[in-house]
C-alpha cells in the first residue's frame, strides 16, 4: 500500500468519528438558549466553536484526544433559515454558552468560518479568552473566488433566489472549494469527497442556511485594522495551499499579532486537514495548551 493510500480516511474510520460526535450530544439549557452540547473530560476547559451543524466531525479527533487532559466542550450552533445571523449574533451565542457553563475565560478553538466568529468574540470580550487556536483562517476573506460561487453570493444577497437555487448545485460548489488546492499539488485528498457530501446532505434547507447562517459571517469579514487588539496568546495553523485561506494571509497575520504563540503550516490535502491530518495538528494544539497550563500553574505558586 502506498503512503498516499495509507493516509486516506476510510469510510469506517469516518463513520466511527461521526457516531462518536452524534452519540455524545446532550441537550442543555444555557440561559435563554437551548443547544445540544458535548462536555467531556476534566481539567482546564477548551471550547471548540462550531462550524455548520453536521460538520462538527472536523473537531472529532481533537475532542477525543484532548478530553484525556482537559475539559472539552463543543455546542451545536443554531442554524438560521429565515433571517440573517451574523458575526455579532454568533459571538453572543458563544457568550451565552460560556455564561451558561460558568466559564469565565477558557481556551477557545475555531476552524475557518468558526474562527471568524472567534475573532469577533475575542475583539468584543478579550477578557473572556484565555487563548485562541485559529485553524485555516486569516484576518480577512478577500479571495479570488470561482466566478460561479461569487455570482451565487451576490445573487443570494440581493434576491430571494434561495427558493429556486438547486440545493445540489450550491452544495457541489461549496465542496469544490473545500477540496480546492494548487494545480501543482497532485496528492490524493485524505478525506474523500463522498464523505464530506454525506455530512452536507444532512443539512436541511441548505440554500436557506447558506444565505442566513453562512454568508453573513464570511461575506464582509475583515479584521486587519484591529489585529493589534488581539493581545491574548494565539496559535495559528494552516495548510500549504488553502484556496479559502491562503498561507500568505495567515503568515501575515502571524507577524502582526501582538502575542502569536506559534505559527505552523501543515502539509494538508484539503480544507478539513484538522481532521484528516489530526496526527500532525493535535500535538501542536496539545503542546500550546500544555504551555498555557504550565504558565497558569506557575503563577498560582508565585
Amino acid at each position: 500500500m502506498s503512503t498516499q493510500t495509507a493516509r486516506w480516511i476510510d469510510d469506517e474510520t469516518f463513520h466511527a468519528d461521526v457516531r462518536f460526535i452524534e452519540s455524545s450530544w446532550q441537550q442543555r439549557s444555557l440561559g435563554s438558549i437551548e443547544l445540544p452540547l458535548i462536555d467531556i473530560g476534566q481539567g482546564e476547559p477548551v471550547v471548540f466553536v462550531p462550524i455548520l451543524e453536521h460538520l462538527e466531525f472536523v473537531y472529532a479527533r481533537q475532542i477525543r484526544t484532548l478530553s484525556y487532559s482537559h475539559r472539552v466542550i463543543i455546542y451545536r450552533r443554531q442554524e438560521m433559515r429565515t433571517r440573517p445571523f451574523g458575526p455579532n449574533d454568533r459571538a453572543e451565542e458563544l457568550r451565552q454558552v460560556l455564561d451558561g457553563l460558568g466559564l469565565e475565560a477558557p481556551n477557545l478553538v475555531g476552524h475557518g468560518d468558526a474562527a471568524m466568529v472567534l475573532f469577533e468574540f475575542a475583539l468584543r470580550y478579550p477578557q473572556r479568552c484565555r487563548s485562541l487556536t485559529i485553524i485555516a483562517q486569516g484576518a480577512d476573506y478577500r479571495i479570488a473566488p470561482h466566478p460561479l460561487i461569487w455570482l451565487m453570493h451576490e445573487m443570494l444577497y440581493r434576491f430571494p433566489i434561495e427558493y429556486v437555487l438547486p440545493t445540489g448545485l450550491l452544495r457541489s460548489a461549496v465542496i469544490n472549494y473545500i477540496l480546492a488546492h494548487n494545480l501543482d499539488n497532485q496528492t490524493v485528498p485524505a478525506l474523500p469527497r463522498h464523505l464530506i457530501e454525506e455530512q452536507f446532505s444532512k443539512i436541511n434547507q441548505w440554500p436557506d442556511v447558506y444565505k442566513c447562517s453562512v454568508l453573513p459571517i464570511i461575506h464582509n469579514f475583515d479584521i486587519r485594522k484591529r489585529v493589534s487588539e488581539l493581545t491574548m496568546p494565539i496559535l495559528l495553523i494552516n495548510r500549504t495551499d488553502d484556496a479559502l485561506s491562503p498561507e500568505a494571509k495567515t503568515r501575515w497575520l502571524a507577524r502582526q499579532l501582538p502575542n502569536c504563540a506559534g505559527y505552523h503550516v501543515v502539509s494538508g490535502r484539503e480544507r478539513f486537514f484538522m481532521y484528516s491530518r489530526a496526527e500532525a495538528v493535535t500535538p501542536l494544539i496539545a503542546a500550546f495548551l500544555s504551555a498555557r497550563d504550565s504558565r497558569r500553574s506557575s503563577l498560582k505558586h508565585v
